[in-house]
């Protein structure tokens, strides 16, 4: 099966799908709409999309998406969300002036990025932050991801497990085709 969700390759949307459906092919989508979209249009057989956060509560338009949609919630998938910030190699935490990440990341990492005292930045999706910082290849942008993105578009972890909460979870919901 072809299991659609939003975000690039290392977020945290793909490690919910690999959770769920490891035996499956997990492709993303730019947003959770055209993710949905595929599921609709026939392009997927499957999505797993966001709902809630333990942390930072309900993803924002998510509810109200599957609602307006032809779908069917046929389960939940719990993923455990742990954050990293992560940077191009040689990058010190001293030094970050940006660090980047979707709004609900940036949201359940407030402690950290108080302490820090950075910029914040929002972008699409985790593991989108990741590549664009990769891409900069500034020694003063972060972004906060998960170790997947790490390894994916080769950042290191300047600073480990930052999540305001060690039990930080995502609650994904598993759509098909009504």
């Amino acid at each position: 099966m072809r299991i659609a969700y939003g975000g690039h390759p290392g977020a945290f949307g793909e490690l919910a799908c690999l959770g769920r459906f490891p035996d499956d092919e997990p492709i993303g989508f730019d947003t959770f709409r055209m993710a949905c979209d595929a599921l609709v249009g026939g392009d997927c057989d499957r999505a797993v999309i966001p709902f809630e956060n333990s942390i930072a509560g309900a993803v924002p338009g998510v509810e109200a998406l599957i609602a307006s949609l032809p779908v069917t919630r046929i389960d939940v998938h719990p993923q455990p969300v742990v954050f990293h910030c992560l940077a191009i190699p040689g990058a010190r935490l001293d030094q970050i002036e940006v660090v980047a990440s979707h709004p609900m990341a940036l949201a359940e990492c407030r402690h950290f990025l108080s302490r820090l005292g950075v910029r914040e930045e929002e972008a699409g999706d985790t593991a989108g932050a990741a590549s664009e910082v990769a891409a900069a290849g500034s020694l003063t942008r972060a972004a906060l991801a998960s170790t997947r993105a790490a390894e994916l578009y080769r950042l290191e972890v300047l600073a480990a497990d930052v999540q305001d909460s060690a039990d930080n979870v995502t609650y994904f919901a598993v759509l098909e085709r009504a």
